[in-house]
């Protein structure tokens, strides 16, 4: 924790949001699921679907201000995961997305600009990344090149210049079909409890100290995160997912599982929605995943 730094990159565009909450034709959630049920008895996680796709998980941290592609990739991540276990779709697990692929589709091939200088993006641009541009993944061969670190310096490069055009065709074949406005508490924890992670991106800081799994609310973040579960005892929160490793200090939830006891903290509801209420954040549904694994012939041929 001595080296630890808190690295944002929310860069709040009201404009660009806007612009593209016009282009679709349900923008907010209860337009988009108006027959989604909240039961305000029913806790989730939908961290226990990802971790069954992938059991050796665990959360990384961004190098450089490109939390708006950490939050998303792992909204995509989550959202993949359920498809497959949750709504038995005929598809793989692809492994992570790569967070340089939605941060630098998000900066550049969204606005149509290079060069912006600094760091940073906004949830609408990152929405319309993932349903106009798609995700790249790790470790999966892109004719030849394959990636498997965690690269802040590839981040930076594709923050300015845009993701390079050779891997846009992959990136296509693995597109969010879907993404709704998110205003509320009740908004999101609807969301979650139907399988449909929600990214977050605020102004709203917490303490690094957690008590019994829950985060208070202190200062300032210009960040992105997301949220990954709702609970409603002993006090209505949704789990937020920061992308700084495991940064939390402080007594965490047991019921959590190891890989996001220490990353991720329960938020009060009135909090979350002061959170939503920037209106730049959204929930996900229908991940274009893999096809699906075909198996060996286990006679050999022989039968």
């Amino acid at each position: 924790m001595a080296d630890f730094i808190p690295l944002m990159g929310y860069t709040p565009n009201r404009e660009g949001t806007d612009a593209f909450l016009a282009t679709l034709a349900r923008p907010t959630l209860a337009q988009a699921g108006p027959d989604l049920v909240l039961d305000e008895t029913r806790d989730v996680f939908l961290g226990k679907y990802l971790l069954a796709c992938e059991p050796g998980w665990k959360r990384g941290a961004q190098k450089i201000g490109s939390c708006v592609g950490w939050g998303w990739a792992l909204s995509c991540d989550i959202l993949a995961a359920c498809d497959i276990l949750l709504r038995s779709e005929t598809e793989s697990y692809g492994g992570r997305v790569l967070e340089a692929s939605v941060y630098g589709f998000s900066r550049v091939e969204v606005r149509g600009q290079r060069n912006l200088g600094g760091d940073g993006s906004y949830g609408g641009a990152a929405a319309k990344a993932v349903t106009k541009f798609g995700t790249l993944h790790y470790g999966i061969d892109y004719a030849g090149e394959k990636f498997t670190d965690n690269s802040g310096v590839r981040e930076k490069e594709w923050g300015r210049d845009g993701v390079p055009d050779r891997f846009e065709p992959f990136a296509a074949k693995h597109k969010v079909s879907s993404v709704a406005l998110v205003k509320t508490f009740e908004d999101a924890a609807r969301a979650i409890q139907n399988g449909y992670p929600v990214a977050v991106c605020s102004m709203r800081g917490f303490s690094m100290t957690l008590r019994d799994g829950y985060l208070a609310p202190m200062g300032q973040w210009a960040h992105c995160m997301m949220f990954a579960g709702v609970r409603w005892k002993p006090r209505p929160a949704l789990l937020c997912v920061n992308s700084w490793g495991d940064c939390y200090s402080g007594s965490v939830d047991p019921q959590l599982p190891p890989q996001f006891q220490k990353s991720a903290g329960w938020v009060e509801a009135a909090t979350c929605t002061s959170m939503l209420s920037g209106e730049d954040s959204f929930a996900l549904s229908g991940y274009a995943g893999f096809p699906p694994r075909m198996l060996p012939d286990w006679t050999g041929g022989v039968l």
